[in-house]
């Protein structure tokens, strides 16, 4: 018994002697790669770094070469998704949610890790009260973002409203935000753990923490509906991160992210509030 072959056994999804012709008949035409799509939260050269153990273990476990692709933004990212154009994605949990509710995507997994947003200003010029953001500026990521939606929702909770009561100045990394921050271009800058982690430590320690936003769901897995049926085995080869044999502690050190586990339905109901802006959002391009 080959080795890929006592995996899939190993985890039960598929008996002995059928996998090979079930997995090519099942996840996509003969010669066609699995299209694994994630979301371009870093720059496209992190990513094939980052995920490229993740890579080699769906291929191992599920016997089919796997193509990881990506999008120039979160916005052609999020469109390509729903309109089916990824076989699986790694999106954020209410682009993940969206694209199940209006699109049938599968949950299969999230990562363990919660997402979490902060707002920081600079150690040198802290903010005392959210009220001093008043005709001022905000540094962040695409409002798309998780981060960006979450951040744009608390502060119009709070009476702030982006482009009438403050600047939203985007910023293509964590990094250039912070930039933003230290040289006094905005008054707070929106950032997660994960992004103050790849910015550089002299720019860390010019910055604080003025609040932690309430946690969400962390990045999903989901499978399109055309692989529905095989949801079971792509969950069970997700989950398979886990294990020490799949050989991406290197991946999980790197991101943070903890490891992986199922999918909750009230979990994902908790991104629901964030839809309508989300939807408003993608139909007026902006």
């Amino acid at each position: 018994m080959t080795r890929r072959r006592e995996l899939l056994v190993g985890m039960g999804v598929l008996g002995m002697g059928a996998w090979p012709l079930a997995l090519q008949a099942q996840l996509g035409p003969l010669g066609r790669p699995l299209q694994l799509g994630v979301l371009p939260i870093t720059s496209t050269r992190v990513l094939l770094r980052n995920y490229a153990p993740v890579q080699a273990h769906l291929e191992r476990v599920l016997g089919q070469k796997v193509e990881l692709v990506t999008a120039a933004d979160f916005r052609t990212f999020h469109a390509n998704t729903l309109q089916g154009q990824y076989d699986l994605v790694v999106t954020a949990s209410h682009m993940g949610r969206q694209a199940q509710v209006d699109a049938g995507w599968v949950p299969l997994v999230r990562y363990t890790a919660q997402h979490r947003t902060l707002l920081v200003s600079a150690r040198e010029r802290p903010l005392k009260q959210i009220d001093e953001l008043k005709g001022r500026s905000l540094a962040g990521p695409d409002p798309l973002t998780l981060a960006g939606t979450e951040a744009l929702n608390w502060l119009q909770a709070r009476g702030l409203r982006a482009g009438v009561d403050y600047t939203l100045i985007e910023t293509p990394t964590p990094s250039s935000a912070v930039h933003a921050l230290v040289n006094g271009q905005s008054l707070l800058a929106v950032s997660t753990p994960q992004g103050m982690k790849n910015t550089p430590e002299p720019l860390r320690e010019q910055v604080t923490v003025f609040a932690t936003l309430p946690e969400l769901p962390s990045l999903l897995w989901l499978a399109h509906p055309r692989l529905a049926s095989q949801q079971a085995l792509l969950k069970a080869s997700l989950l398979g991160l886990n294990e020490p044999a799949a050989g991406v502690a290197a991946f999980f050190e790197a991101t943070g992210y903890q490891g992986v586990r199922e999918v909750q339905a009230a979990e994902l109901a908790i991104t629901d509030k964030y839809l309508p802006r989300l939807r408003e959002s993608m139909k007026a391009g902006r």
